[in-house]
């Protein structure tokens, strides 16, 4: 527990579990927003230290004795602290770290299937084939006279924990074997590897959302929240083919409080997809 507050004359004693002394001076002839740059001076020092979850964080008290600024100012930044998710407040109580966030590599639905980690699974929402509409079609180069999709939604678990809501398309002539396999998973059993498959670079982006009604209780979270948002085309060609081309189009949803998004040129290995925790 935090201990007791000098409220007497000179500085007051450090009661939080985070310390602030060190900590980068804030410039006030920049154009820079004081309560950002406190952010930023408040997150180095989560980043520098491995602080357990729950430890307590400095008091407004205790940051505007160090920094010199003022209450509207530290509310503005520790609000942005707790958006970034990296801090919870707690009314009555104060602020506290979370716990670290998991890393996890941006794959698809192809990926997963190819790989098959142990501590991956998949829950099938829907499997059915459609035809795509013209933003999924230009996705995967289908034009001029689309074919039909294999439309797949689905959550991926890690390591038991909801981690990714996933909205597939792949073209069925391209990857013929991926309704079958997703429907053995409905099943309850495990599909082979597909042993003809070559997979490429995938083109990831990702921007910042919030969950709706259904896609936040999917992964344990509420309508509102604030959530990750990927597009991801991953290529890839068969064993016959000298050409890639795009294989999947997806929609990946991550949770944005405790998700750490890995992006790279290179495709992952089965040993990178699975999450691990980062301080």
């Amino acid at each position: 527990m935090p201990h007791p507050i000098n409220r007497g004359r000179g500085r007051p004693k450090q009661s939080s579990d985070v310390p602030l002394t060190g900590s980068r001076a804030l410039d006030r002839n920049s154009g820079v927003p004081l309560y950002f740059q406190l952010a930023t001076a408040l997150r180095e020092k989560l980043d520098a230290g491995a602080w357990e979850p729950g430890s307590s964080f400095p008091t407004e008290r205790e940051i505007a004795e160090e920094f010199g600024v003022s209450r509207t100012v530290i509310r503005r930044a520790l609000e942005l602290l707790v958006n970034d998710g990296v801090i919870v407040l707690k009314k009555g109580s104060g602020a506290f770290v979370t716990p670290p966030r998991r890393q996890i590599e941006a794959f698809g639905l192809i990926k997963a299937l190819s790989d098959q980690p142990d501590n991956l699974t998949l829950a099938v929402r829907t499997a059915r084939e459609e035809l795509p509409d013209a933003a999924v079609a230009r996705f995967l180069d289908m034009s001029p006279q689309p074919r039909p999709v294999t439309h797949v939604t689905a959550v991926i678990h890690i390591e038991g924990n909801p981690t990714c809501l996933l909205d597939s398309y792949s073209p069925a002539n391209r990857v013929p074997w991926l309704l079958p396999a997703v429907q053995e998973l409905q099943a309850g059993a495990k599909p082979p590897k597909p042993s003809e498959l070559i997979l490429s670079r995938a083109a990831v982006s990702v921007e910042l959302t919030f969950f709706g009604r259904w896609g936040g209780p999917q992964l344990g979270a509420s309508a509102g929240d604030p959530a990750l948002l990927g597009h991801l085309v991953q290529f890839g060609r068969t064993k016959a083919s000298e050409q890639a081309r795009p294989l999947e189009f997806a929609h990946l949803v991550y949770r944005a409080d405790n998700t750490q998004l890995a992006l790279s040129g290179a495709e992952p290995s089965a040993s990178q997809v699975p999450g691990s925790q980062t301080p």
